[in-house]
């Protein structure tokens, strides 16, 4: 009878186990990533202050590449002193949301940068969800590499603003679309939703094709092929 007894308590222990096992904390989910928010390099930037702290970017696209990355891509100098940053941080670094509070949390990793071009590819954590519905902006195509008429450029800090091209000499382009710092990587388009550009400054622009053309001719594979998403 005893042994019955504890046979029985055996099994209705091994019953439960499963349910006693520790399962370990999940990390958080990064979450939907899109073109136009917000983005540092910098662990520890304070919280945003247009007049005092623009230690943050905008994205400029994002997408996949012929590997199966998910990619975005925006200017080289806000991460890199070479392309005229204010602070150069390493390949590999990670990539972090920025708000109202600064630092938020990681999105991806930095895989290189062209500091001539002004540009950088940052791989984006597995499970980051794409969206080409930006804050101001949907971008889903890439557009001439010559472009005309009105641009639009949207940015964290001055949002929407449009104005003529009247100028182009890759790999810039110039127009009257107004920006200013914190605007610097986001996307620059024409036609409602084709990205030609990316803001490198007052009235100047990275040309999204020269871009393209440097990340082709790159050792690393991460970025080519690049294709934006329409999602």
């Amino acid at each position: 009878m005893t042994k019955r007894i504890l046979l029985s308590t055996v099994a209705a222990l091994a019953a439960l186990a499963p349910a006693l096992a520790i399962t370990p904390a999940a990390s958080a989910a990064t979450g939907t990533v899109s073109n136009g928010i917000a983005w540092t390099a910098k662990p520890d930037a304070g919280p945003s202050n247009p007049l005092v702290n623009q230690e943050y970017c905008t994205l400029g696209v994002v997408g996949t590449d012929a590997i199966g990355d998910k990619i975005a891509i925006s200017a080289g100098h806000c991460v890199s002193a070479a392309a005229g940053g204010a602070t150069e941080f390493p390949d590999g670094a990670t990539v972090y949301r920025f708000g109202a509070a600064g630092t938020g949390a990681p999105i991806g990793t930095i895989a290189y940068r062209d500091p001539h071009i002004d540009y950088v590819v940052i791989k984006l954590n597995a499970d980051a969800v794409l969206s080409a519905n930006g804050p101001d902006a949907r971008i889903d195509s890439i557009g001439p590499a010559n472009p005309d008429g009105t641009l639009c450029k949207a940015g964290v800090r001055t949002g929407l603003t449009c104005g003529p091209i009247y100028g182009q000499a890759a790999p810039r382009i110039n127009s009257f679309a107004t920006a200013n710092g914190g605007d610097s990587g986001g996307p620059a388009f024409v036609n409602g939703s084709q990205l030609v550009g990316m803001t490198r400054g007052p009235f100047e622009f990275i040309d999204f094709s020269s871009v393209l053309d440097s990340i082709a001719a790159q050792p690393n594979p991460v970025g080519k092929g690049f294709v934006v998403t329409n999602n």
